[in-house]
Formats: C-alpha cells, sequence, structure tokens
C-alpha cells in the first residue's frame, strides 16, 4: 500500500503523542502555580477563598484546630466550591455521603474524599 505523505512529510506533522505532551505541559502550568508544591497548593488555597469557596488547610506545621484530634503532623485540605455549598443546600441538606479512596495521587498514603448530597427524590449530586 502506498502512504499518502513521504516520510520527509511526515516530519513536518505532529502525532497524537506530541499534541498529548503538549497538553500536559499546558495544564501543568495553569495548575502547579509554584514549582514547590506547597506553595502551590498555598496559592490555590487563598485562589479559591478569594472567589467564595470554602476552603480549610492545615499544613503540616500548622497545629491542628483545639479539639479536631486530628495528628499535629497531617496535611488537611477540604474544599467546597461556591456552586456546591448552594446545591447543598437547594437539594436538602439533610444526607451527605462520603466515599474515600487512597493513593489516587503521586503522593502515598493521601485520602481523597468524595462527598454527595441527595435531593427530595433520592437523585444525588
Amino acid at each position: 500500500m502506498h502512504d499518502v505523505f513521504s516520510k520527509q512529510e511526515q516530519d513536518h506533522y505532529m502525532t497524537i503523542g506530541e499534541i498529548g505532551r503538549i497538553r500536559k505541559e499546558i495544564e501543568r502550568e495553569s495548575i502547579q502555580l509554584d514549582p514547590n508544591d506547597s506553595t502551590s497548593t498555598w496559592i490555590w488555597v487563598e485562589v479559591l477563598q478569594s472567589e467564595g469557596n470554602l476552603v480549610h488547610y492545615k499544613d503540616k506545621l500548622d497545629l491542628p484546630p483545639k479539639d479536631s484530634n486530628l495528628a499535629e503532623d497531617i496535611f488537611f485540605l477540604c474544599i467546597q466550591m461556591k456552586f456546591q455549598w448552594e446545591a447543598f443546600q437547594h437539594l436538602g441538606n439533610t444526607f451527605l455521603g462520603v466515599d474515600a479512596t487512597h493513593n489516587v495521587t503521586q503522593y502515598k498514603g493521601i485520602l481523597l474524599f468524595t462527598m454527595m448530597v441527595r435531593d427530595h427524590w433520592g437523585k444525588g449530586m
């Protein structure tokens, strides 16, 4: 079978792999706000709070809130976007389901919790 493009012509076109690599780099630039993960996380906390979202953050070096029973050296980040708060209030705040997963990031031992509310008809969001 005859190729439509010669090898020399193919060198001028991008591959799917190259497009994926470029996409990841662009995403990294908009997500990782600082090369230091701790600093990047703190910047995200400030940005999200300034937009009216609920964010609770405890660095490993911060003391835990009194009577929280959190370990002193634990990292804690809880984010509830404004639209999530509004949905919780609108759908009915009588049920909150919690699902926990682990090892879903590049950091070992990090737990990710997902919370879901259910409306008056039993549908979740």
